[in-house]
């Protein structure tokens, strides 16, 4: 911990002196596309954000299993390089090592960060079973901290994702969180988490790196308009896959394209940095959001298990290595930095066992940009 804690103090200095370079310095730059980039340096605190997500949200509480619900916080700014439990001195380092840095380096950019926490669970439909079910999505857990660098170089306009996360499959605290919020709401107790991937405790990490591409924006009035863009992403860890898509959003816009990334999200949203208007207005920004995207998935610890035993777990050949992903969603800003969005996503089944279900979950997003 003394070890993390001095690496994290000297890169949090290695970023102080960092932003004094001209690519951090405040200003304006207009691509060829015509689109104009406010270039920011970052503050210590640009805001936070709230994820929530459960099935339960869009069935009506009748459905709790596969993706059961998530949730994770995230602090953005400069200070997420700087807290003691920081990991962005690792993915830094993670980044260099694969040369991804030399995607942007050389060019015009600017930097922002964030810092996130937060627990998924998954669970089978039949949660009054004890005993190891064999022919569904097994129950599992992952709890997290995550440090995520976001790099916009608005030369190319695109924008560059690379997010960190480690964490714990198995934990026993899955369980008990599960069956206090069921017992609250009057729902079936779930008797099956000793048969839980990794029961008991596992350490698992996990790498992103994506980005974004803007094809197609068109302005219909002053903060009125729609964007779409090109999103690609990659995942080396305990879940390991690549994916392609598209995100698009339309209404009153008042936010950089770059800054909204819904589709960042594997599962539970890992957190990006919380970015404030890019124009003010007296009219709150409201609009909504489709997006889609197609998966390629080589290994998911979540279903195949990772090197501890585990009850249940599914060889790679019953796993779905394509499936396919739709996402909508509305966003609306009720007063000065504070948006609320809500949210729905389905994916094509993960496992093609008989019977496999097609998960379907929503959430909602509570967020304040300073």
């Amino acid at each position: 911990m003394v070890l993390l804690f001095q690496a994290n103090s000297a890169y949090a200095d290695h970023i102080a002196q960092h932003q004094q370079d001209t690519d951090y310095t405040s200003g304006k730059q207009t691509s060829e596309s015509g689109i104009e980039y406010e270039l920011l340096n970052e503050a210590y605190d640009t805001g936070w954000a709230l994820y929530i997500d459960n099935d339960v949200l869009v069935s009506a509480g009748k459905i709790d299993r596969d993706y059961t619900g998530g949730i994770s916080v995230t602090l953005s700014g400069s200070r997420a390089t700087s807290y003691p439990i920081s990991i962005d001195s690792w993915r830094e380092t993670l980044t260099k090592w694969m040369s991804l840095d030399s995607l942007y380096k050389k060019k015009s950019h600017f930097n922002l960060h964030s810092f996130s926490f937060g627990m998924t669970l998954f669970t089978p439909a039949d949660l009054g079973a004890t005993e190891p079910i064999f022919n569904d999505h097994p129950y599992a857990s992952y709890l997290y901290i995550s440090n995520s660098n976001e790099i916009v170089v608005p030369e190319d306009d695109i924008v560059y994702q690379s997010i960190f996360s480690i964490g714990f499959l198995g934990l026993d605290i899955a369980e008990d969180i599960q069956k206090a919020m069921h017992r609250v709401f009057g729902a079936a107790e779930p008797m099956g988490w000793d048969n839980q991937i990794s029961s008991g405790g596992e350490p698992t990490a996990k790498y992103t790196f994506a980005a974004q591409k803007m094809l197609n924006r068109g302005q219909a009035s002053q903060y009125t308009r729609h964007e779409f863009k090109l999103t690609t992403e990659a995942n080396l860890g305990f879940s390991t896959n690549a994916s392609a898509g598209f995100m698009w959003r339309w209404g009153r816009i008042t936010t950089p394209w770059w800054s909204f990334n819904p589709h960042l999200s594997d599962y539970i949203n890992m957190g990006v940095p919380i970015v404030n208007n890019s124009e003010r207005t007296h009219k709150p920004e409201f609009f909504i959001w489709l997006g889609s995207s197609v998966q390629y998935r080589i290994y998911n610890a979540i279903l195949q298990g990772q090197f501890r035993k585990s009850a249940v777990t599914f060889d790679d050949d019953e796993i779905e290595k394509f499936t396919y992903e739709i996402t909508m969603g509305i966003t609306r800003e009720f007063f000065e930095g504070i948006r609320i969005s809500l949210f729905r996503r389905q994916r094509t089944a993960a496992l093609k066992i008989p019977g496999a279900s097609a998960p379907t979950w929503g959430g909602i997003t509570v967020s304040k940009s300073y």
